[in-house]
């Protein structure tokens, strides 16, 4: 309704003219700009389905120094996200059957991580059985994370 929309902006100005200098805040004014692409603000653009066709070229077009700010941002992301991957290199070889065992039993049956040498000693030459035997028993073996890392190496070459 325009006459209540008047009438509260009216209110409004007569709050503001009883109040002291000292009560009055600043209100900061920011101008936030649109992408004319696809509507939303730059820094959110390259999650849209039309980023590299429409909004790239915009960006680059209109504001090429938010354009060369936005590009930096994510090349720092992603050089960060790069020496964090570099910093912790995975195992160079896989599991021992006594690692296995460790990590089996840590997983299921924590009391029994001390006899692991005795059951290696039971089960010599007959480690295959012994996992089948447990997997059947307990649950699927944990991951080797040498075996998950070149998995994960295959993904990224797919």
């Amino acid at each position: 309704c325009p006459a209540q929309a008047q009438k509260f902006s009216t209110l409004n100005i007569r709050s503001q003219t009883h109040r002291t200098r000292e009560e009055m805040t600043t209100i900061e004014v920011r101008t936030v700009l649109y992408c004319k692409a696809c509507g939303m603000p730059p820094e959110y653009c390259e999650y849209g389905p039309d980023y590299e066709t429409h909004c790239k070229p915009w960006l680059k077009k209109t504001h090429p120094d938010i354009y060369a700010k936005l590009k930096a941002a994510r090349k720092g992301k992603v050089e960060e996200a790069e020496a964090d991957e570099k910093e912790a290199p995975g195992p160079t070889e896989p599991w021992t059957t006594e690692q296995r065992l460790q990590a089996f039993y840590g997983k299921y049956m924590p009391e029994k991580v001390d006899g692991i040498p005795a059951i290696l000693e039971k089960y010599a030459g007959k480690e295959q059985k012994l996992f089948v035997a447990l997997v059947k028993k307990y649950g699927p073996e944990p991951e080797d994370p040498y075996y998950a890392n070149q998995n994960d190496d295959d993904d990224d070459n797919s």
